[in-house]
């Protein structure tokens, strides 16, 4: 009997354990999958609010700005304007820099690339 209870404890522990996989599993990749889904005229908005204003800032040469990415410290990230988290409220709660050509749209509590918007 001890065997049985024994033999039951192990493949419950074990499913237990595979299900607390998935799920932290599941969790991460929707993480990596955070990104904002804008539309032309939406990034035509935040090029044209944003780049007016905006100090283009000089990133680390080894920093490549692609989505999920997190930003160097070093980049000095800016609140987006109001005007334009009134037209786009989908970019309200991110910051963004402006580097080169490029609008960075980031998550400021992990400084994560969300977006990227160019001049269109």
């Amino acid at each position: 009997m001890n065997a049985y209870f024994r033999n039951g404890m192990a493949a419950l522990a074990l499913v237990a354990s595979a299900g607390v996989a998935a799920a932290a599993g599941m969790s991460n990749s929707s993480a990596a999958n955070d990104h904002l889904n804008l539309t032309s005229a939406q990034r035509k908005e935040i090029w044209q609010g944003v780049s007016q204003q905006a100090s283009k800032e000089t990133a680390p040469a080894s920093f490549k700005p692609v989505l999920g990415a997190a930003t160097p410290s070093s980049l000095k990230l800016q609140p987006v304007p109001t005007k334009v988290a009134n037209e786009v409220p989908a970019v309200k709660s991110y910051d963004f820099a402006m580097l080169q050509n490029q609008v960075l749209i980031v998550d400021p509590s992990s400084r994560k690339i969300v977006d990227i918007v160019t001049r269109s």
